[in-house]
């Protein structure tokens, strides 16, 4: 079977695209119909349009309902819920915090900031690692922090972009900032958002650690894949720091030599971390302490 090329994966999502090559095809292909959803409903919290707010209740209607998948993307997700390859509950979490986007936002504290990452990111991680093929229901709390860790790398790298919709993720609690005043920056704002930024590095390492030791759980085919694609995106949020904060002026990438790199790292550690494959953490359960009681990761994964 081959891997079907998603344009829309390659252009938008580079470090996804290029761990993913090193998948087995159906699964690359499994994977590819979730990041193709999540970049649709993305694009419709994110981009200026009218009616975004019921355009992705409609979606959560339709898929409580398992009706209207006139959509491509809807039906290629209605697929991978009937082969038990997503969890429906998962998906409406997802849209959830979508649905948050549709307004402007500026958190409060650090417990808005990490129960929005796990709903836009963690329930992401949670529906790729049951497709990567895990099947121990404790190991996918790992993959839940590393799409925590991620998407505090996305709101690091996005600081600009986020602003310009009138969005702060950045905790009050952390800085008292609007976003004009990112767009506008001067000298004590930017002391602010440097200081701020260092403390989304700090809170998104201690994610990307606990993913890290998660590993060990999943399938020796996908494992490879997904060390490659953490050590690509925590790549971000080091050249960030690494280049004298470049979140404040642009948006950061990480070069094919950098992600050549990544990969002979993720080579050694992959033939001699044997920890890597054999060590099984004990989870720690202070990550998820300010996640709702009602989610899913909190209703099924600490049962």
């Amino acid at each position: 079977m081959k891997k079907k090329i998603d344009l829309s994966i390659k252009k938008n999502s580079k470090s996804f695209y290029f761990a993913g090559l090193f998948l087995p095809s159906e699964i690359f292909n499994n994977c590819s119909v979730l990041y193709s959803f999540c970049r649709m409903v993305d694009d419709i919290s994110d981009k200026k349009i009218k009616n975004k707010k019921e355009k992705l209740k409609k979606i959560i209607n339709s898929i409580n309902k398992n009706i209207n998948f006139n959509n491509i993307n809807n039906k290629n997700i209605y697929n991978l819920i009937k082969k038990d390859l997503i969890q429906t509950d998962c998906l409406l979490e997802l849209l959830k915090g979508m649905l948050i986007d549709t307004k402007k936002v500026h958190f409060i504290n650090i417990s808005n900031l990490i129960n929005y990452s796990y709903l836009v990111a963690g329930t992401v991680g949670i529906m790729m690692a049951k497709i990567l093929g895990n099947k121990n229901i404790y190991a996918f709390r790992y993959a839940v922090d590393l799409g925590i860790a991620m998407q505090l790398t996305n709101i690091m790298r996005d600081i600009l972009e986020d602003a310009r919709m009138g969005r702060v993720y950045l905790p009050k609690s952390w800085i008292k900032v609007k976003a004009k005043d990112i767009l506008n920056q001067n000298t004590k704002t930017r002391i602010k958002l440097i200081r701020a930024t260092d403390k989304l590095f700090i809170l998104s390492n201690k994610y990307y650690e606990s993913a890290f030791k998660g590993l060990a759980f999943l399938p020796l085919k996908s494992r490879f894949t997904i060390l490659l694609a953490l050590l690509v995106y925590k790549r971000i949020g080091e050249n960030i720091i690494n280049k004298n904060y470049t979140n404040l002026y642009k948006r950061e990438i990480v070069s094919l030599i950098e992600k050549l790199f990544c990969l002979a790292k993720a080579i050694f550690i992959l033939l001699f971390n044997l920890k890597l494959h054999f060590k099984k953490y004990n989870h720690d359960h202070s990550l998820h302490l300010t996640l709702s009681n009602n989610s899913y990761l909190k209703k099924k994964l600490y049962e």
